[in-house]
């Protein structure tokens, strides 16, 4: 490897120790998805960036060696915020709040900060990273994701629990509520190809802080609760997937589809994808009341439902419960039922990242080492 790239392969490791894994590669590609965000400057600068958002002046103290001037890394941290490279928040400085920044993972992060301003050469870099080192969602441990029924009405009754109802909890929640383009579809766009599912380009919700983030960013314009339930309408017309955040109250929710969803793509090449996918639920048919019409079969993103003898059949190795099948059932022959085991997302972003990091690293290292640090935070 070139002595140049030094400085990205310190920043590949760097971010490697967040609880979203950003491992090395044979080829390197992830070197290339680096340059692609980071000058060698600004790689030098992500370096003393923490997993939680600091103030400037914190990180200031950690590069004293390079003797930037603090109103220049400012505009530099500023500057690379805009741009998707890191994360903006807000931190406490003499009790007042202050711009905070901090480093982001691959995905969820870098990726869909790049909204709005893809091009063809980051996807192909994107497509042959994921090709090498796999995609951080599809795991069998705890994911960033989860699959949520497209309707309650879907399910058996009762059986649908707080977190796994989507609308519920938009109508509840306190919001606010922002919209964006979809990244993923931008992805497909930029590569040469068109979306089939959906002429809806704003399927990527946000909430709460998010919403406030992504609109800061000029990614997301914000709306009202009922526009956020209407999009949640039309994407179960459209035949999208929900795919939450992993938490009981999520900060995003994503309306995806099997023509553009980077996840849904990478699961249809596996041939058990159902148990990567965090759901609580799978289709079943009921014999006596199917027709064998074939709408599940057009509505299913996975390919999981096929019709013979005039019966469809649902093969539990590919369905992933997002319930597409059953919403559109007019006999009411296609139902969602409960998978063993059900499973409770944890409550909040917090609290999924400490048990991604428990899961990869064991609880003994966990203790040994402090939670903070292996969130990369640094004094």
């Amino acid at each position: 490897m070139k002595s140049s790239d030094d400085i990205y392969q310190r920043l590949q490791h760097h971010l490697d120790q967040m609880p979203i894994a950003f491992p090395a590669t044979k080829t390197g590609i992830e070197l290339r998805l680096l340059k692609h965000l980071f000058s060698p400057e600004e790689a030098e600068i992500a370096l003393a960036l923490s997993a939680v958002p600091e103030p400037v002046e914190k990180i200031h103290r950690r590069l004293k060696g390079t003797r930037i001037p603090i109103e220049a890394l400012r505009a530099d941290l500023a500057r690379m915020a805009a741009k998707g490279a890191i994360m903006a928040g807000r931190g406490m400085r003499g009790g007042k709040p202050v711009p905070a920044y901090g480093k982001a993972p691959l995905v969820v992060g870098m990726f869909e900060f790049q909204v709005n301003h893809l091009t063809k050469e980051f996807m192909e870099d994107f497509h042959a990273y994921q090709d090498e080192a796999g995609s951080p969602i599809l795991t069998k441990k705890t994911s960033q994701m989860r699959t949520v029924p497209i309707n309650t009405r879907v399910g058996e009754p009762g059986a649908i629990g707080r977190y796994d109802d989507i609308r519920g909890y938009v109508r509840e929640t306190r919001g606010p509520f922002g919209v964006m383009n979809c990244v993923c579809r931008q992805a497909q766009n930029v590569m040469g190809h068109s979306c089939m599912s959906s002429e809806n380009s704003e399927t990527c919700l946000t909430i709460g802080g998010a919403a406030v983030y992504m609109q800061k960013l000029g990614h997301a314009r914000l709306v009202l609760r009922e526009e956020m339930l209407a999009i949640l309408d039309r994407a179960e017309r459209d035949g999208l997937v929900l795919q939450p955040q992993n938490t009981q109250s999520p900060d995003f929710i994503c309306c995806c589809c099997k023509d553009c969803c980077e996840v849904l793509k990478n699961a249809r090449k596996l041939s058990r994808p159902a148990e990567l996918f965090k759901t609580n639920f799978q289709a079943h048919v009921d014999a006596e009341r199917c027709t064998g019409c074939a709408t599940c079969v057009k509505r299913c993103p996975m390919d999981a439902v096929t019709v013979s003898d005039n019966f469809a059949r649902v093969d539990g190795n590919l369905c992933i419960g997002c319930g597409l099948c059953a919403s559109s059932c007019k006999e009411e022959a296609m139902r969602l039922r409960p998978r063993d085991g059900q499973v409770i997302p944890p409550p909040d972003q917090r609290a999924m990242y400490q048990k991604i990091m428990r899961e990869r690293y064991g609880p003994l290292r966990m203790i040994a080492k402090r939670a903070w640090i292996m969130l990369g935070m640094k004094s």
